[in-house]
């Protein structure tokens, strides 16, 4: 074997990709469940009966429904910090402005695409929940640090600009991630809206507003 053949990826074998198309359909699945449900009243057979697969295939996958439940928050986030990241390289360079811009339409347009998740991690946020699915909750609460870091990264070119007041700049990243977290509550609890990520402009005018220099 070649020290190519090494490097380059190896193909997916025909278990992986079946075991791979089957966590993909129980992670939809309990995404729909678990919003449609509530977190506590959620069944495994639920899940298993719309992902299409048996109960006892679905414990093989997750040993129970906290189990399955932190799979699905760290798959889910690990979509959405992985558009957040590709739109931040795409913005390299430009202006905080249109970086802060692309950030929030990833993030949003995320939300928009996966609002059963949104109703989730909504859910998730009261302390019972908390309390019920501990490890769950810690996925969430990791990757809610790892999304905070991206915003942060983004307000230190704000500030080096001139463009956020220095006076607020340990509370910008904050402000603006409650600010996209009131929007959610609007359109999805509420429903008002047409959409997350038709609102950008509006969102992003109504921060600088407030926070920017």
């Amino acid at each position: 074997m070649n020290r190519r053949s090494l490097a380059e990826p190896q193909p997916q074998s025909l278990r992986e990709r079946f075991r791979e198309t089957t966590v993909q359909a129980v992670l939809a699945a309990a995404e729909e469940v678990f919003a449609d449900a509530g977190l506590h009243a959620a069944h495994m057979g639920e899940i298993a009966t719309r992902a299409g697969v048996a109960v006892g295939t679905l414990y093989n996958h997750f040993a129970d429904r906290e189990a399955l439940l932190a799979g699905l928050m760290e798959a889910r986030f690990a979509e959405m910090l992985a558009d957040m990241d590709a739109a931040l390289r795409a913005s390299a360079g430009r202006p905080f402005r249109e970086r802060l811009r692309a950030l929030l339409i990833a993030k949003l347009g995320y939300w928009d695409r996966h609002r059963k998740f949104v109703q989730i991690v909504l859910q998730g946020e009261t302390g019972r929940y908390q309390q019920t699915f501990p490890h769950a909750w810690g996925k969430m609460k990791t990757k809610m640090r790892e999304i905070h870091s991206r915003a942060e990264k983004v307000m230190v070119q704000g500030i080096k600009e001139k463009a956020v007041r220095p006076e607020l700049a340990d509370l910008a990243s904050f402000f603006l991630i409650g600010m996209m977290r009131a929007l959610v509550i609007r359109e999805v609890v509420l429903g008002i809206g047409e959409g997350l990520a038709i609102e950008v402009d509006r969102l992003l005018a109504a921060f600088l507003g407030g926070v920017g220099a």
